[in-house]
């Protein structure tokens, strides 16, 4: 896994006397960063063709195997969150990137096995979360908090002629860390990252199946 980096600006209160930063009630919270996606299996497929074998049944010859996945890669993202309470926040975002579909050719009978690159995809993503900040610190700087939410997958190929939709959920685990905190006149200012783990309905996949993958933002 990569590991990107988010920032964060929280809207300020007065008159708030804290040993450490934290989040405001009734506060807009600002994201923008990048998130690592990791790569996934998207189904494996047999080139077969009818064989010479003797029998009702004849069990066909195989050409060649293919399997094919979709590989780990980049994304921008931004995000708006709302905080309900000091502990408990909503928020919805949005990322892009531009992950490659790859094949993997194995048992070829005419040549070895190979990959090919195949085509860079659009892959769009719009999302809901809820967050909440766990009552502890680590240090006098860093709250970690657990996280939850679904989104909406939208995959463009075939030089965007093609679309593909699906859904997207998830769970994981991160951490504020405050460089400043907030006053009358200024906003609070620190960094986030946190690591899911994300199940994939529908999309692009030559099997239909649900899929697992990690990712870092």
């Amino acid at each position: 896994l990569g590991c990107a980096l988010s920032l964060v600006r929280v809207g300020a209160g007065t008159g708030y006397a804290q040993e450490a930063p934290a989040l405001r009630p009734h506060r807009f919270v600002l994201d923008g960063g990048v998130v690592w996606s990791g790569g996934y299996s998207v189904g494996e497929v047999d080139a077969n063709l009818r064989s010479n074998a003797t029998g009702s049944a004849p069990p066909p010859f195989t050409l060649f195997a293919a399997s094919s996945e979709i590989g780990g890669a980049p994304a921008v993202s931004a995000r708006i969150g709302f905080t309900l309470t000091s502990r408990l926040m909503i928020e919805g975002g949005a990322s892009f990137g531009m992950p490659r579909l790859r094949t993997d050719i194995s048992q070829d009978a005419e040549t070895g096995a190979q990959q090919l690159e195949g085509e860079e995809l659009k892959q769009y993503v719009v999302d809901g979360a809820l967050v909440w900040h766990l009552p502890l610190r680590i240090g006098s700087r860093v709250r970690p908090f657990v996280l939850g939410g679904a989104g909406y997958l939208r995959q463009l190929h075939e030089e965007r002629t093609l679309v593909e939709t699906g859904q997207l959920y998830y769970g994981g685990i991160g951490a504020r860390v405050w460089f400043r905190d907030g006053d009358g006149t200024a906003r609070s200012f620190g960094l986030r990252t946190d690591l899911r783990a994300n199940l994939r309905r529908r999309g692009i996949d030559f099997d239909d199946k649900a899929r697992v993958f990690p990712s870092v933002s």
